[in-house]
């Protein structure tokens, strides 16, 4: 199969919208994604019904202006990649659907995409092909997952975390701060801004459960840890209630999250003798983690690849990638194709 097919991707697993346009595995035509955190900042949360509405309301726009950006229209795309799973169900219909009214009328193949599979494939867009055997590490919103690849689609998830993700933990910590979703780049600045041992976090699982992750502790002890500080600061003002400075408290925070992430990568790859290390997924986006790992890869003679911020959070272009490798092996799916909520891997 011609690998400079042009293919159209969706996705819209959660509160984005996004469309990409590429040809072959890695020329990016199109990538434009529309974020609904807005529409959903009244409700301190993603409201699942007013997500799938919204991608309702804005796919057919986003694909018009992903092909006059491509300079295309409908007839020259090969074929059409579509996130199928995991992600909120009403959401991935909406996708789904669309992806199948357009194999149907374009008489092209339809692939369909694990979500989280493809986020290591914003390194490939980026690098090029990566090479096998690999250890990745994907930290995106739902999901904090080590999985060592020994080619593509020949993978095993050898951690997980065992409730919170990483990134939904640092969003609840933004919002007892008071701030709305995303809550990673206000940490990010924090963490940026102010030095990482002022308080002392726990670092769950640090050295226990093999490669699995846990950060629901972690949030807890936040919860602890400000009841205690306003209580101490509101007994020495009398009785009047003070801000609690946060930037050192976020930087102290997410300097937990890091040291876990770090660690548990690394031992993982020395573990299994692994010598290449990629990271992807939202939280990835953050220049604080990006640094330690560099360091850390550096330090351990590992070689790290590693997509850029606009990579790292939810895009059709790293589904579009992923698919276009299937595309190649003519690994097709059919209109039977269906949506599932959960991981099933």
């Amino acid at each position: 199969m011609q690998t400079s097919a042009i293919g159209l991707g969706l996705d819209t697993t959660f509160d984005d919208t996004s469309v990409a346009i590429m040809r072959g595995k890695r020329e990016i035509l199109a990538n434009l994604t529309l974020s609904q955190y807005q529409d959903h900042e009244e409700f301190g949360g993603v409201v699942p019904e007013r997500a799938s509405r919204k991608h309702l309301e804005v796919i057919n726009q986003l694909m018009t202006f992903a092909l006059q950006k491509a300079h295309l229209d409908f007839s020259g795309i090969d074929y059409i990649a579509v996130s199928n799973h995991p992600g909120l169900l009403g959401s991935l219909l909406v996708g789904l659907t669309v992806a199948k009214s357009l194999a149907y009328s374009l008489q092209c193949p339809i692939i369909g995409v694990n979500h989280v599979e493809a986020h290591p494939y914003a390194n490939v867009i980026t690098y090029g092909e990566l090479p096998f055997p690999i250890l990745h590490l994907v930290v995106a919103g739902g999901h904090t997952l080590l999985i060592e690849a020994k080619a593509h689609f020949d993978y095993k998830i050898i951690g997980r975390t065992l409730d919170d993700a990483a990134g939904e933990c640092v969003d609840k910590v933004a919002k007892m701060f008071g701030h709305q979703m995303p809550g990673g780049p206000v940490v990010d600045q924090a963490a940026l801004m102010y030095p990482g041992d002022i308080y002392d976090f726990p670092r769950p699982l640090l050295n226990k459960n093999g490669n699995n992750f846990s950060f629901s502790g972690l949030k807890t002890a936040m919860l602890r840890f400000r009841e205690k500080h306003l209580e101490n600061i509101s007994s020495k003002e009398n009785g009047k209630m003070q801000k609690l400075e946060e930037g050192p408290v976020l930087s102290s925070f997410f300097q937990s999250v890091v040291d876990v992430l770090i660690h548990k990568t690394f031992k993982a790859a020395e573990t299994r003798g692994l010598k290449n290390i990629s990271v992807s997924g939202g939280l990835a986006a953050s220049q604080k983690l990006r640094s330690a790992f560099e360091e850390e890869a550096a330090r351990e003679g590992k070689k790290l690849f590693y997509p850029p911020a606009n990579l790292c959070t939810d895009n059709a272009a790293m589904v579009t990638c992923l698919a276009a490798h299937r595309y190649e092996l003519e690994h097709f799916d059919d209109l039977t194709l269906d949506a599932f909520p959960n991981l099933i891997s």
